[in-house]
């Protein structure tokens, strides 16, 4: 009889070990891995998205172009246009500008001030010839060099329509939509600032 009582005891002791351990063991396994991020990590994140293309303005403009003539042909090469541009215009932020010091990890929260938005390419789809005379009676062949001219013009005026219609501020409340839920996904608490916007100017590349 005292035999049989002490390999019950023995029993559930072990029993009790073994559930306990369990127990310990389970908690030990849902306790959430602690994510460490550090400004170069950040960036990195970041950067694998090159660069925010967040607003695109599509415009149509009207160019009129007109050259005077000459006396001796009479003025009859004295030329008239009127041109439909179409194209757009896109904003957003070259991440390439972002370094570890526009970053801060404060406790559990990431600070980054984005660099300006700014203009990244102005683009023509097509041009279309609504009207275009030579002279009075349209008899000498047209100069056709006066369609680089129009392609300038229509470049300035579609970029002049988007800056007037806010194309930077679009672009910047954008980009930092965009880089807030890249973060979110990772559920990591995030601030998101923007600087000043640059001018409103042609990227040199679409000039």
């Amino acid at each position: 009889m005292k035999k049989t009582i002490m390999a019950m005891f023995a029993a559930v002791s072990a029993l009790a070990v073994w559930y306990f351990s369990d127990k310990f063991n389970s908690k030990k396994e849902d306790i959430p891995a602690h994510t460490v991020m550090s400004q170069s990590s950040v960036l990195a994140k970041i950067r694998e998205l090159n660069r925010l293309e967040s607003t695109a303005f599509y415009i149509d403009t009207i160019i009129r172009t007109e050259k005077e003539g000459n006396w001796y042909t009479l003025w009859q090469d004295s030329q008239k246009g009127i041109f439909v541009a179409k194209g757009n215009a896109v904003a957003g932020i070259d991440l390439n500008k972002l370094v570890e010091s526009n970053i801060s990890v404060l406790d559990e929260r990431i600070v980054i001030q984005l660099p300006p938005a700014q203009i990244l390419s102005v683009q023509l789809d097509h041009i279309e010839v609504y009207d275009w005379r030579t002279g009075a009676f349209n008899l000498l062949k047209a100069d056709t060099g006066v369609l680089d001219t129009v392609q300038v013009q229509a470049k300035q005026q579609l970029l002049q329509q988007a800056c007037a219609n806010g194309i930077l501020r679009h672009a910047r409340e954008r980009s930092q939509e965009q880089i807030e839920r890249l973060f979110a996904l990772a559920k990591i608490p995030v601030s998101v600032y923007s600087a000043a916007a640059e001018e409103c100017r042609m990227p040199v590349l679409a000039r």
